[in-house]
């Protein structure tokens, strides 16, 4: 869990964001351990909101729990009908604590008659997890093999799922089943010129990039593979160069989202709120090639670290506004919150 911490300088951003809403509701703020830990008292009614790492106190303990299990999270999503990535569990038989949950024929055979059944590229990461780490990309039987040992040697439990082809991915924050703030994660990427390689039309953006966008740019292009850089796209073809959408990876926020598109996610995003039981989380939806939208994740740790440092003076408005919402909930202040509009039909 703690492997999963944002930088000091990124957490510090969150950390003023709550010192302004103590100051300006005259609410007596604690800090402990690192600002790991903050504590938000109302004087007058003595009431008090717990924050550890981006958890709320707002939440269930119990719902809390199922969003930090990824399977979990699926196994309740599919439950109630909504639609998600399905992340099947494998436990470690050499973790004492999960050893006798895992059958004496142990769990190869299961992984290989899954991956078998998805066929590949399939996709494993830890049971718990944030940030898209230890989260892999398997396209032969020799990187199942490897992930598996990696995952196991560092956690109790991985999770199976298949790739999909994601045409976006969005983040949907909510407070109370109301959509508070969606946005679009776009992909570090580069454009074909039908002469040049991936990697030749990488190094052009290397050229002319800043420092941060350099170490942007490298970190989203690190898992690339040499036949994928050395591929050649057609002119106008956008290429992205990373699999995944996290923006503490190299992806950007996108507020520029269709009405249309909001009013679609914000249904997937408070059908999965409401099945697990959340009050404050962010849900995050994939758009899949010929399936359509399904959750991948919800997470219980409202995280807008790297949405802050890019959309600058915006998106710190942005997110002390969401947070000063949900402290406020959790003290019992209330006060009338904006929201997107009513939520209508999709057109399929």
């Amino acid at each position: 869990y703690w492997l999963a911490m944002a930088p000091r300088d990124a957490r510090r951003s969150f950390v003023t964001a709550l010192s302004s809403i103590a100051q300006r509701h005259n609410l007596e703020l604690v800090s402990l351990s690192h600002d790991w830990v903050l504590q938000l008292r109302d004087t007058a009614s003595g009431r008090l909101c717990s924050v550890f790492g981006y958890n709320f106190d707002i939440n269930p303990a119990a719902a809390v729990e199922i969003c930090k299990e990824k399977a979990a999270t699926s196994l309740v999503l599919s439950n109630q009908g909504v639609p998600n990535v399905p992340h099947d569990v494998f436990l470690n038989p050499a973790n004492p604590f999960t050893a006798n949950y895992v059958s004496k024929s142990g769990t190869w055979g299961g992984i290989q008659d899954l991956v078998g059944k998805y066929g590949f590229p399939v996709v494993l990461k830890p049971l718990k997890g944030t940030g898209g780490l230890d989260v892999m990309k398997a396209t032969c039987w020799r990187e199942v093999e490897a992930a598996v040992q990696h995952i196991f040697g560092r956690e109790y439990g991985l999770a199976v799922s298949p790739y999909k082809k994601v045409v976006d991915e969005y983040r949907c924050i909510c407070l109370d089943k109301v959509v508070e703030l969606t946005y679009r994660k776009v992909r570090s990427s580069v454009l074909g010129d039908g002469c040049k390689s991936v990697g030749m039309l990488l190094a052009e953006r290397l050229m002319a990039a800043s420092p941060e966008d350099m170490a942007a740019l490298t970190g989203a292009a690190s898992e690339l593979r040499p036949e994928e850089l050395a591929r050649v796209p057609t002119a106008g073809e956008t290429v992205a160069l990373q699999w995944k959408h996290n923006l503490g990876q190299g992806a950007t926020a996108d507020l520029e989202i269709p009405n249309e598109r909001k009013t679609c996610l914000a249904e997937v995003a408070i059908k999965a709120v409401a099945a697990v039981g959340m009050r404050f989380c962010s849900v995050d939806i994939i758009d899949v090639e010929g399936e359509g939208l399904m959750v991948i994740e919800v997470n219980s740790g409202v995280m807008m670290d790297s949405l802050m440092v890019q959309l600058g003076e915006r998106g710190k408005a942005l997110a002390e506004r969401l947070y000063e919402s949900a402290i406020l909930r959790a003290l019992g202040i209330e006060r009338p919150v904006e929201a997107y509009p009513a939520m209508g039909a999709c057109a399929s």
